[in-house]
């Protein structure tokens, strides 16, 4: 049994393995390109959106800030 599966490794490895076949005619892309206005207005935009998403989470740490210190207020005045 033990050769018989050495054997059979022997031969899994010798079996030649799959090769990629390369195409004789070579792909062709269209790379349409934009204008660089197109691509500029659209990055702005993209920043503009950013920026604005960044606001709403900056006015909610900034309400979790002021709740925070507002507790901590209150717990100290409680200790007193």
């Amino acid at each position: 049994m033990h050769t018989y599966l050495s054997r059979l490794a022997a031969i899994m490895l010798a079996m030649p393995t799959r090769k990629k076949v390369r195409r004789k005619v070579p792909l062709i892309v269209a790379a349409v390109v934009r204008p660089v206005s197109t691509r500029l207005s659209r990055m702005e935009d993209l920043l503009i959106e950013m920026r604005a998403e960044q606001d709403v989470k900056l006015k909610k740490i900034n309400k979790l800030q002021q709740q925070f210190e507002e507790l901590t207020e209150t717990l100290k005045r409680r200790r007193i």
